[in-house]
């Protein structure tokens, strides 16, 4: 094992504390109102901590995408199911009440679920239907990386998810999903010119092949996503596989080809409705990393959205595309500094 400070993976899961509020009766009243809009499968829908200030009312959509025969989706999109889980042991330690216990066993229970036998996980359960990508196996924004850390705390005996919270059988099934799911990202690397670099957004759930999502997340190399998928592998047995990985990864972070050097992404302001503002800009000191890169070569890309939509399509300067998509989505940042500074921590040069 590596020494863990430093990981970027820690606090990753650190959504649920802003839920809290400034007594337990308050976060019980919130644990008692998420409960009553928890699904059957035992998930949640991306709606966030405004949605639990009332109880579900016993008629109203639980979640606003569904699947076969109309059944309610829930999702880790957005920190979805992995917040409310969270929230919901949290509120269990302090209270020792057993409701808040069953429900985020409930909520694991889905997780567990949901895990596709090649060991990714998808964005959503139980299947969408009428769009494909939300079952592809997930890294987009963290997802499938947030339900392997939440498990590996589990595992860890980690607060809030220690003691009674989950049964003896949960336990032993989250060390064959973290196994499982170490074995998707491994087979899931991509590889260009036969060496090893980093992940796509989406996968392919059988043949672990790089998919598109939406008209404007198209196949890539993801310079936001590979991130925490690294940090995860790093905070798991260093086998010769694993280390391999990572340390390909790395290099590919590294790579002079890859990295912006003395560039920032910086946001336009909101409000601001100036269209010549260029996001991507000249920064001494800061290094960017372009959120896609073409799968064949390190090549940075923007995309508006598909041509028969009205957008620009695939792009290789940010100005070219449209500006509903130009300042409506991140395409850059600087995703790559906090893993290179623990890589470097821990010797891994």
């Amino acid at each position: 094992m590596l020494p863990q400070t430093g990981n970027p993976i820690y606090g990753e899961l650190d959504n649920y504390k802003s839920w809290k509020g400034s007594s337990l009766a308050a976060d019980q009243t919130l644990a008692d109102n998420m409960i009553t809009w928890q699904m059957p499968h035992g998930g949640f829908y991306k709606y966030g901590v405004s949605k639990y200030a009332a109880p579900w009312d016993g008629s109203s959509a639980r979640a606003d995408w569904t699947g076969a025969d109309g059944v309610e989706l829930g999702t880790i999109d957005n920190d979805a199911t992995v917040t409310e889980l969270m929230f919901l042991a949290d509120v269990y330690q302090r209270s020792n009440d057993s409701r808040y216990r069953d429900a985020a066993r409930n909520a694991l229970e889905f997780l567990l679920t949901m895990q596709y036998e090649s060991g990714g996980w998808p964005q959503v359960y139980p299947a969408r239907t009428g769009t494909t990508y939300s079952n592809h196996v997930t890294f987009n924004d963290g997802a499938m990386a947030r339900v392997l850390i939440l498990l590996d705390q589990a595992q860890r005996q980690e607060a809030p998810l220690n003691g009674d919270l989950f049964s003896a059988d949960q336990r032993t099934r989250i060390a064959t999903a973290i196994d499982k799911g170490v074995e998707f990202i491994l087979k899931a690397q991509i590889e260009q010119a036969g060496a090893k670099t980093v992940w796509c957004a989406q996968h392919d759930p059988v043949n672990y092949e790089p998919r598109q999502a939406r008209s404007y997340e198209l196949v890539s190399k993801s310079g936001k996503e590979s991130m925490l998928v690294t940090a995860f592998l790093m905070s798991q047995p260093q086998t010769a596989e694993v280390e391999d990985a990572v340390r390909a990864a790395l290099a590919w972070y590294r790579s002079e080809a890859v990295k912006q050097v003395d560039t920032a992404y910086i946001k336009r302001s909101s409000g601001s409705s100036d269209d010549t503002y260029n996001p991507i800009q000249d920064k001494t000191g800061s290094t960017m990393w372009f959120r896609f890169y073409d799968l064949g070569q390190d090549v940075g890309f923007f995309s508006g959205r598909s041509v028969a939509e009205g957008g620009m399509g695939k792009q290789y300067d940010i100005m070219a595309i449209e500006p509903e998509r130009r300042y409506g989505y991140e395409w850059g940042g600087d995703y790559g500094t906090p893993l290179i500074n623990y890589a470097d921590s821990v010797g891994y040069f």
